[in-house]
């Protein structure tokens, strides 16, 4: 489906982030129904009441070709054998499942029934049609991954194209049901492992559920929901009448015994189902390395919206947990902080309570929803494994709403997974299409603000992953994505990551497209930043912290006897660039040597910013923090306890300093100083790292790579605003790279012997560079343009010396 522009009225553009956040999330069906005028009066009314007058009308801006954007060449597939082939730079074996099963360890790491090493996952999530495809297109994906560095894909958005609707019945088609099965197959043999969810986006009768309803599709995704072409995300949300809304069918199989029945029922009908290209069933094949029951399920995102039978059902739920935990009125009005007279469980009449907010009541609240949870949880565990044989390891819960007491839940799961994006758009009208709103953000200058909080969902017992994140399109600074992503994946240990999205339908698969909000297909920018995150996590560039902070608690603590309900993330969530953090649930809690344990309990806050500093003291105190640290609160800047990493936020900088891969972030003038390279950033901020392509040291490496990222639009992409928040179209082909110079002095052996060579985004050479060397350092010139092109990438070959070599 092309792509439409949207006009945005100018009142829109006049209002600040915040307010369409408000918008985006509570007001959106007033647009979608031709009501603007609601939406400005609603916004006006919010900022009025903050006392924040709307801003003034912005200057709009489009990118087009010239002195400061210039064009990108782009292809698709990575040439073998080329510099950017890291096919046999980063771990890998084959087939996926070589080793037996994945399993989780008692030391909170994955490692396979047949090899006890830890093993880590970077991957991407493939969504939509870009996991229907003929048999060529899925070897030449297969084989493009692979090159590109990744050992595992995540199935996402794909239940839609496998299930053909038959009132009453489960069944998969037979042609889209063989283009998953050979894709799978081609990633297991390649050594790509698969994750997915059991629900993400299937769409379900009404009828199916609630027997009074009619089957009589409305308008809407139901008409065409067993149509590949007609499916796009610009209709997402706006299902059938006749249909569950994809947020409250997992809502339903919670509570409602029919549409549990129904999860169960796909379920079954995809475990059960024999692969003929590997001839294993699904919950048999050890290259399925993981399952996530529901995608994004926490009733805590949609709870507060619940409507009509849907909201019934949770009403009843609840009052059956509280009539059977609180045997009499006074302890339940105790429980509740309020109790009218006509509220009585016995009749179903005590209303739903809010998840958030303080109180007796939300806390007991989020004590039912949590026990809901786990019974979810429990009752599917036991489904996979007693009926479906499946051992394959199993997770929940991954966003976007995480009070305290989601901890004792994911205390039972085999591991912890969550999701996070930076700069994730707000859409102004129809989903996933321009006018959208998002912050422009730069996560330098934030502290690494907006995934810090992620490092908090996991539990320091059990292996963790991150199987979406993004800093999405059109952010200017998403360069930096891939270094800071991979520095923090790495530092905190955590073992695995996806991004996402590779894709969303095939065609982006088969030649180059204009940049989106998401997918890095069409992104040649986040594509590069990519290769930090491998080298820094996949590889182990960058080491893990060598202690940890530990919240700890029981469950009794976090359900029985809670005493607050809050975010699982403390306010000191910043000093997850110092050491590792997470939590340690227990009875009692365990904890190591290595780890410095906060009490989480009634008479306790381990969550309270004045934590911070008692956090560093002790660290000093007990010889984890050296004193060369260069961490300063006041100032806001962290240095990991290894002294690999440090982000200094006032002064927009990052610096990452391992052996084998060394880099940062600048503004222009700026200096990222590491020991075997100094980056100067001369006149556009940059995202400037060099990594070892042969597993030495970057001083005694043979074959490098230098990455410079500036930023990257499409061509006539348009903005509303100068700050570039509001965008108002996508434009087109081909890419504009944003003009940048930088230099690098580069500390490595033979350096006279030298040679840099500028590289296409296939990794092709398309030139060579001249250097120079003085006193053994070797200064490399970088430019974004180069003869009227851009470039972003520079390999660096020392030549054998033919005496010696």
């Amino acid at each position: 489906m092309a792509r439409q522009t949207v006009p945005v009225p100018a009142a829109i553009a006049s209002f600040p982030s915040h307010a369409v956040a408000v918008f985006s999330h509570a007001v959106r069906p007033l647009v979608v129904a031709g009501t603007l005028a609601a939406w400005v009066a609603t916004a006006a009314l919010l900022l009025a009441a903050e006392g924040k007058p709307p801003r003034a009308e912005g200057v709009p801006v489009t990118i087009n070709a010239g002195p400061d954007w210039v064009p990108l060449d782009v292809d698709l597939d990575i040439e073998p054998g080329s510099a950017l082939d890291f096919s046999n730079v980063l771990p890998r074996h084959a087939p996926a499942g070589k080793f037996g099963r994945l399993i989780a360890t008692k030391q909170g790491k994955f490692a396979f029934e047949n090899c006890a090493v830890p093993m880590r996952f970077y991957g991407v999530d493939l969504c939509c049609t870009a996991q229907y495809l003929s048999r060529e297109l899925a070897d030449r994906l297969a084989e493009r991954l692979v090159r590109l560095g990744y050992n595992a894909v995540r199935i996402h958005h794909y239940e839609r194209w496998l299930v053909e609707r038959v009132p009453g019945e489960m069944r998969l088609r037979s042609d889209t049901l063989d283009q998953f099965d050979y894709l799978f197959a081609a990633f297991k043999q390649r050594g790509i492992y698969v994750t997915t969810d059991l629900y993400v986006s299937r769409l379900i009768a009404l009828a199916d559920v609630y027997e009074d309803r009619s089957r009589n599709a409305g308008t809407g995704q139901a008409k065409t929901a067993d149509r590949v072409e007609n499916w796009t995300f610009e209709n997402y949300y706006n299902v059938g009448a006749a249909d569950f809304g994809v947020q409250d069918f997992k809502m339903a199989v919670y509570v409602n015994d029919r549409a549990y029945e129904n999860f169960q029922a796909f379920a079954r009908a995809l475990l059960d189902h024999t692969n003929p290209y590997t001839r294993l069933r699904y919950a048999d094949d050890p290259a399925l390395a993981s399952l996530s029951l529901m995608n994004e399920d926490c009733p805590g995102n949609f709870i507060d919206g619940l409507q009509g039978r849907l909201r019934d059902d949770w009403q009843l739920a609840w009052n059956r947990w509280l009539a059977a935990r609180y045997p009499d009125r006074h302890s339940l009005a105790a429980a509740l902080g309020n109790l009218a007279d006509k509220q009585d469980p016995a009749r179903g009449t005590v209303p739903l309570q809010s998840i958030r907010g303080q109180g007796p009541g939300v806390i007991t609240f989020n004590a039912f929803v949590a026990d809901v949870q786990w019974r979810f949880f429990d009752r599917t565990r036991t489904f996979l494994r007693d009926e479906m044989r499946c051992q394959t390891l199993l997770t929940d819960c991954n966003g976007w709403t995480h009070p305290v007491q989601v901890q004792a839940v994911r205390s039972r799961f085999d591991f912890v997974d969550d999701h996070f994006y930076v700069d994730h758009p707000h859409y102004l009208s129809h989903v996933r299409l321009p006018p959208s709103r998002s912050g422009n953000a730069n996560a330098v200058a934030g502290g690494g603000l907006g995934w810090r909080d992620s490092a908090f969902s996991r539990l320091l017992d059990k292996p963790f992953t991150i199987t979406e994140f993004n800093y999405c399109g059109p952010g200017q600074y998403r360069g930096v994505g891939g270094l800071m992503t991979g520095a923090l994946a790495a530092l905190q240990d955590w073992d695995g990551l996806w991004r996402h999205v590779y894709s969303y339908n095939r065609e982006n698969i088969t030649r180059p497209a204009a940049m989106y909000y998401f997918d890095v297909a069409a992104d040649p920018l986040t594509q590069a930043a990519e290769r930090a995150g491998l080298c820094l996590f996949l590889r182990g560039d960058l080491q893990p912290a060598k202690h940890a902070v530990a919240i700890t608690s029981t469950p009794d603590a976090l359900l029985a006897s809670a005493t607050v309900s809050r975010d699982r993330a403390p306010a000191w969530n910043r000093l997850a660039w110092l050491t590792r953090v997470g939590w340690r649930i227990g009875d009692p809690s365990p904890t190591t040597e290595h780890e410095l344990p906060l009490l989480f309990s009634g008479g306790t806050d381990p969550l309270a910013a004045s934590n911070e500093k008692t956090i560093l003291d002790r660290f000093a105190q007990s010889g984890w923090l050296p004193a060369a640290n260069r961490t300063d609160l006041n100032r806001n800047r962290i240095q990991s306890e290894s002294g690999e990493v440090t982000i200094d936020a006032p002064a927009s900088t990052l610096t990452v300093d391992t052996i084998c891969t060394a880099g940062g972030f600048a503004p222009a003038g700026k200096r990222i100083e590491a020991r075997a390279a100094t980056i100067d950033i001369l006149d556009t901020y940059a995202t400037v790292w060099v990594s070892s392509l042969d597993g030495e040291p970057i001083t005694r490496s043979k074959r490098l790579l230098i990455t410079h990222l500036t930023d990257l639009q499409n061509t006539g992409t348009r903005y509303g605003d100068p700050n570039r928040q509001l965008l108002l179209d996508w434009g087109r082909l081909p890419h504009l790279a944003r003009a940048g110079r930088a230099t690098v002095a580069l500390r490595i052996e033979h350096a006279e012997r030298a040679k840099v060579y500028s590289l296409a985004v296939n990794g092709k050479r398309t030139g060579e560079v001249q250097t120079s060397v003085a006193e053994g350092v070797m200064s490399v010139p970088l430019s974004v343009s180069a003869d009227g092109k851009a470039r972003m990438l520079y390999e660096i070959e020392v030549q054998p010396n033919a005496s010696t070599d």
